[in-house]
C-alpha cells in the first residue's frame, strides 16, 4: 500500500512542479557561473585602467551617480572593488512587495558604473531588463513578483524535497545482491531509448540525492523563515536566534559625505586585501554607515560587517565570521552552498551539473509516465 502511494504521489507531483522545477533548475546553471560570465560580456562597464594619480573619493562618486540618475532616484548601495581594475557600482532599487510581474514588484532597479579614478559615470544601466537579473528573477520568482512567484517556487521546491526522498524508495531494490545493485548503480547507454531514459532518471536521482538536497533546503532558507528557524535550532542544540546588534550613529553633519570617505580609507586600511565591500545608505539620521567587507573572492561566508559614525565617520563596533556561533556560521554559508562556491571552481562545477540533472528530472520522469500512458504501441508484423 505504502509503495503503491509513494509511486502515485511521485508521479503527480512531479508532473505538476515539473516544469517549475526545470525552469529553476535551468537558471540556477547559468546564474553558477554569472561572475564568470559578467567579466566576459560586461567587459567595458566592469573594467577600468587604473591611473597613478589614484582613486578619487567616494562622496564625488556618488554625487556623480546620483546626477546621472536624476532626484527621483535614491541610491542605497555601493559596491566597491579595491582590485585597481574593476570599476564600482552604485544601485537605486525600489520595489512594490504586492506588485504582481516583474516589472510591477520593482518599481525601478539602476546600477551606475563609475570609474573610481576619474569618478566619470561609465554606464547608466536599468537592471529591471538586464538579461542576468531577468535569469535571477526567473529563478526566484518566475518574473511573478515576489508576493506570487516566490510562493510558487518555494512550495515547488519544497515538492521537489519530497520528490528525492520518494525517488529514493522507488529506486531502492527489492533484493540487495550483486545484479539488482549494478542494474540500479549503471546506466544502461546501450539500450533503447525507454530504458535509457529509465536509467537517466533513475540511477542520476540517486547519485546526485546529496547535493540535489543541499541545493533545495538552502533554497528554502530564502523563502520560508520556518526553514531557515529549524536550521538555526538544528545547529544551535535549540538555542534562541540572538537579535542582531546595530550600534547608534550621531546625526549627520553638513559635511557627512566626508565623514563616508574617512570611513572607507579605515576600512580598506583594515582589509586591504579584501574581494569587495559594500557600504549601505540607510535613510535614517541615526543609522551608521555600514560596511560589509567581502574578504575571498565569490564567497560570502569569509565576511566582515562594520559600523561607522554618521557624523564623525570614527569606527563604532564590527563583527565577522569567528563571532557567530555554529547555527549562525551555517546560515553565513548558505549562499556559497547554493551557488556552489563554497569550495571554489570545483564545487561551482558540481553544482552545475546537479542543477543540469535536476533540470532534467522533470523531462525524464514525463516521458516514463507518456510512454507508459499515452504512447500506442506500434503493431507487430504480420
Amino acid at each position: 500500500m505504502f509503495s503503491k502511494l509513494n509511486a502515485w504521489l511521485h508521479l503527480w507531483l512531479g508532473l505538476i512542479t515539473g516544469i517549475v522545477v526545470l525552469v529553476v533548475s535551468l537558471t540556477g546553471c547559468v546564474y553558477v557561473f554569472v561572475d564568470e560570465i559578467k567579466a566576459v560580456v560586461y567587459e567595458d562597464r566592469l573594467f577600468v585602467t587604473p591611473a597613478e594619480d589614484g582613486r578619487k573619493p567616494l562622496s564625488e562618486m556618488l554625487d556623480n551617480a546620483g546626477a546621472a540618475l536624476g532626484p527621483e532616484y535614491e541610491i542605497s548601495r555601493c559596491d566597491l572593488f579595491p582590485a585597481p581594475d574593476r570599476s564600482w557600482v552604485f544601485r537605486a532599487m525600489d520595489v512594490d512587495p504586492d506588485g504582481i510581474g516583474h516589472w510591477n514588484y520593482f518599481r525601478y532597479y539602476y546600477r551606475v558604473y563609475v570609474n573610481p579614478y576619474t569618478a566619470e559615470v561609465i554606464r547608466v544601466e536599468d537592471t529591471r531588463n538586464e538579461f542576468f537579473q531577468l535569469i535571477l528573477s526567473l529563478h526566484m520568482n518566475l518574473l511573478l513578483g515576489k508576493k506570487a512567484g516566490h510562493y510558487v517556487v518555494g512550495y515547488s521546491v519544497l515538492i521537489f524535497v519530497f520528490l528525492l526522498l520518494s525517488g529514493l524508495v522507488l529506486w531502492w531494490p527489492r533484493k540487495w545482491n550483486l545484479r539488482t545493485l549494478k542494474q540500479s548503480l549503471k546506466v544502461k547507454w546501450n539500450a533503447r531509448f525507454k530504458r535509457l531514459n529509465y536509467d537517466l532518471h533513475n540511477v542520476w536521482g540517486f547519485y546526485i540525492l546529496i547535493p540535489a538536497l543541499v541545493l533545495a533546503v538552502t533554497g528554502l532558507v530564502y523563502t520560508f523563515s520556518w526553514v531557515e528557524n529549524t536550521l538555526y535550532v538544528t545547529f544551535s542544540g535549540g538555542g534562541e536566534k540572538p537579535e542582531k546588534h546595530i550600534p547608534v550613529s550621531h546625526p549627520a553633519k553638513d559635511d557627512s559625505l566626508h565623514t563616508l570617505d574617512r570611513a572607507l580609507i579605515d576600512v580598506l586600511d583594515r582589509f586591504p586585501g579584501a574581494d569587495m565591500v559594500s557600504i549601505r545608505f540607510r535613510s535614517s539620521e541615526t543609522a551608521p554607515y555600514d560596511f560589509q567587507v567581502r574578504k575571498e573572492k565569490g564567497r560570502t561566508y569569509h565576511f566582515d560587517w562594520s559600523y561607522y559614525d554618521r557624523g564623525t565617520g570614527d569606527f563604532l563596533w564590527s563583527y565577522d565570521t569567528a563571532d557567530l556561533n555554529t547555527a549562525q556560521k551555517v546560515r553565513a554559508m548558505n549562499f556559497d552552498l547554493h551557488v556552489g562556491s563554497f569550495m571554489g571552481l570545483g564545487s561551482k562545477i558540481l553544482m552545475f551539473v546537479v542543477s543540469l540533472i535536476c533540470a532534467s528530472l522533470p523531462v525524464t520522469g514525463f516521458l516514463i509516465w507518456y510512454n507508459r500512458t499515452w504512447k500506442k504501441k506500434k503493431p507487430g508484423k504480420a
